[in-house]
């Protein structure tokens, strides 16, 4: 005769799950670790088209960054863009509709175009990628590249007063989540 012996279960400890208000006090702790409040109201007076957005901390290797994007609706517009920002495009050689689609450094709506990934602009380090429908600049801090630092963001605005029409196709908010410390999401810190 077989016998069958059942393990008994062991408990489970009990798990908290947090509050919404919990949840949210997290957030805001997290958000502003880096950088005061105050001092990201300060950011958002001096800077017209660049945002702060803070790294999302479950993505590896996210950092924080300033971040602007640009309307974009046809390869005249991506090309006068990126000639007044001094940026080079290169030609990539024509290949077929399902190779350009798996290769990531082309630009998805010109295959025949490279990203313009890290370069400088105005002497900042930069990193630009065309994404459907806008332009977008990402900049951190030359000397700590996960941080935004009060040097950053001076130079940032400066790079902003040689922006000139460019201002007028700015998308706000370029990062559109929580991480981007913008009107639409902070509303009471751009009043």
């Amino acid at each position: 005769m077989w016998r069958m012996f059942i393990k008994p279960e062991k408990k489970q400890p009990k798990r908290h799950v947090p509050t919404k208000e919990e949840q949210e006090e997290i957030w805001f702790r997290y958000f502003y670790e880096t950088h005061p409040r105050l001092e990201l109201k300060e950011w958002g007076r001096r800077l017209r088209v660049f945002r702060f957005c803070r790294a999302n901390a479950d993505q590896t290797g996210d950092r924080d960054r300033l971040m602007a994007a640009f309307r974009v609706s046809s390869r005249e517009e991506l090309m006068e863009i990126c000639d007044h920002l001094g940026i080079t495009l290169q030609s990539l050689p024509e290949i077929d509709a399902a190779s350009a689609a798996a290769d990531r450094f082309r630009i998805q709506e010109y295959p025949n175009l490279k990203q313009p990934g890290h370069l400088k602009l105005f002497n900042l380090p930069a990193h630009v990628w065309v994404r459907p429908g806008k332009l977008v600049i990402t900049i951190s801090d030359a000397d700590k590249p996960f941080d935004v630092t009060p040097r950053t963001v001076k130079a940032v605005e400066t790079f902003e007063t040689k922006l000139g029409f460019l201002t007028e196709r700015a998308v706000d908010p370029p990062l559109n989540d929580k991480h981007c410390f913008c009107p639409k999401y902070y509303p009471e810190y751009f009043a």
